[in-house]
């Protein structure tokens, strides 16, 4: 909130949205994490999407995409080295 009322100084904030540059891996899939450089994962669920490096922010577990984990059962892979 400080840097979007430093950045918009008295006027109303303009082009305000959910992607920032600080955001390391915000919308980012399948991309390098700019930490750990391993590629980031996505969980989707209807429209909703959420990126996540699993090295840096699961220990490497891979997080269940409620679809396509369903399907694959088994086969789907718990941790990164897995995948």
């Amino acid at each position: 909130m400080e840097r979007l009322r430093a950045e918009a100084g008295d006027d109303f904030p303009e082009g305000v949205t959910a992607f920032r540059e600080g955001m390391a891996v915000h919308g980012r899939f399948g991309q390098p994490c700019p930490v750990c450089g391993a590629k980031v994962q996505r969980i989707r669920y209807a429209t909703n999407e959420t990126n996540y490096c699993a090295k840096c922010q699961t220990g490497g577990r891979l997080l269940a995409d409620r679809a396509l984990s369903r399907l694959l059962k088994q086969d789907w892979p718990r941790m990164l080295d897995d995948a």
